[in-house]
């Protein structure tokens, strides 16, 4: 008998936190988007993951690859409140035949009031300084807002506004690499 119990007290040790990793699929008439987030911590106090993201833009041919990693958590007593602080690594080039290597760091904050039956809106801001920033970019800024709805509690359907600007060595210093409307779905798995 006490063999049985030290035993099953053993396995409940050795049990570990379900984690979800999501795939993210957004896209347009001109752009396509997919990322994938893979959490490594989670506990009672946040969450640390792993971003990946690929963006190809069309109307201006575009790719633009970024990965990275992110914290967040609920602050306070606010159900629904999430708020994230991470750092991203972009790389990729553009149409104009410029080269994109900066790292970024931002955040990302996410509010789906419980009252809102599955309704929430969330935001996201990332800066790459000149300090960090080399080959043919000398900063980057990512920004974007978004409304989603949760259909199932692992599926969520968004419609998105994503601004991606960068200022460029040499004569045609900045424009905007990415910019409009997008919608998608992310799921949970």
């Amino acid at each position: 008998m006490r063999k049985s119990l030290l035993f099953a007290l053993l396995i409940s040790l050795l049990a570990v936190s379900a984690q979800a990793t999501s795939l993210e699929v957004g896209f347009s008439d001109e752009r396509a988007q997919f990322a994938l987030t893979v959490p490594i911590v989670e506990d009672n106090y946040g969450t640390a993951k792993f971003y990946g993201r690929f963006l190809y833009n069309d109307d201006e041919p575009t790719t633009l690859g970024s990965g990275g990693f992110e914290f967040s958590g609920t602050p306070g007593n606010v159900p629904g409140l999430e708020l994230g602080v991470g750092a991203q690594l972009f790389v990729g080039a553009t149409h104009h035949d410029q080269d994109i290597l900066a790292a970024g760091i931002g955040i990302r904050p996410s509010y789906a009031p419980p009252a809102l039956g599955g309704l929430g809106f969330s935001a996201k801001l990332y800066y790459a300084p000149k300090i960090f920033s080399t080959l043919d970019v000398e900063r980057l800024v990512e920004a974007g807002g978004r409304v989603f709805y949760a259909i199932t509690p692992k599926i969520r359907i968004f419609a998105e506004y994503q601004n991606i600007r960068a200022d460029f060595d040499g004569p045609r210093n900045g424009w905007t690499i990415d910019e409009g409307l997008m919608g998608g779905f992310s799921a949970r798995f």
